[in-house]
């Protein structure tokens, strides 16, 4: 008598080499965004202002919620990482999934720019994964003191299913 598994394929929860990247949870998404925020207030106090940069994650394979480490992608123009092309949604999506199939170990891949809404200066923060992609608008207002300006903080929210195409 056959085997079930040999019938109807491989179980259900049989998942090695489908997936690069284990999913991404909760913990992991939440700790990225916290952790980003802290130097990106840092700067925007100085005065900086960021024009489009890309921002590689490694996350933990086991632990969710767990850093080890991140990469800058450098700007090169007329390239994927060129702050122009990146302002583009659909060229920015196709960039972030090109990087998320090749065989790197960051497995969060982030995109941070500042932009004008409403005629208001928000810092824009996209996270993209395999599982979906995640954003959010820190808006940036006038401080007191030596700080030039101040960055608020945001909660962020799950792109939907249209924007990840």
């Amino acid at each position: 008598m056959a085997h079930l598994d040999d019938l109807f394929g491989a179980p259900l929860h049989e998942h090695r080499g489908d997936r690069q990247h284990r999913f991404m949870e909760s913990a992991d998404i939440n700790i990225v965004f916290r952790e980003l925020f802290r130097p990106l207030q840092a700067n925007v106090r100085r005065g900086m202002t960021i024009e489009g940069q890309l921002y590689g994650i490694e996350m933990d394979p086991c632990i969710p919620g767990e850093l080890l480490g991140s990469t800058w992608i450098a700007p090169v123009a007329g390239t994927a990482s060129d702050p122009e092309r990146l302002a583009d949604n659909g060229l920015r999506r196709a960039t972030l999934a090109q990087l998320l199939a090749e065989p790197r170990p960051e497995s969060l891949f982030v995109y941070v720019c500042e932009r004008k809404i409403k005629r208001r200066a928000v810092l824009y923060v996209e996270l993209a994964s395999e599982d979906g992609q995640y954003a959010a608008e820190y808006p940036i207002r006038s401080a007191r003191g030596w700080h030039h300006r101040e960055l608020v903080e945001a909660p962020y929210r799950r792109l939907g299913p249209l924007a990840l195409a």
